[in-house]
């Protein structure tokens, strides 16, 4: 999935939905960040459980056409977590000593960014930046 001439970048449910919900606290910060990402030329990746989590996100919270609209429309490129992948995820869940909890899509998003060897993210979520250090 790496190219070592094109930075990669993985993008959090947090990121997508503050793109596509104009009433989101950060959409703007989200919009002059997607840019950035652009124009420094990065590839954009999620996983397939980050693409489950917006679509619930977006219906529970701006409705279900627009829900539609993101499948339709998205380009991203989608990493299908492994059974190996959610393995390990779910042994960082079940050891996570965060007060809030570790997410199972969290998880699965932290174990693929290491496999790949992708330390960039699109997030806006500050406690998925705190799970990642």
């Amino acid at each position: 999935m790496t190219d070592t001439m094109q930075p990669t970048a993985f993008v959090d449910a947090s990121a997508i939905v503050a793109l596509v919900d104009r009433n989101d606290r950060s959409h703007e910060a989200a919009i002059a960040a997607y840019r950035g990402l652009q124009e420094a030329g990065y590839r954009l990746f999620t996983t397939n459980l980050v693409l489950a989590e917006v679509v619930q996100l977006l219906t529970d919270g701006i409705g279900a056409e627009v829900a539609r609209q993101f499948l339709r429309d998205q380009r991203l490129t989608i990493y299908h977590a492994l059974p190996d992948d959610e393995a390990r995820a779910m042994a960082m869940v079940m050891s996570s000593r965060s007060t809030r909890g570790l997410s199972y899509t969290d998880a699965v998003s932290l174990v693929v960014m290491e496999k790949l060897g992708i330390s960039d993210a699109f997030v806006v979520d500050t406690t998925f930046l705190s799970e990642a250090s």
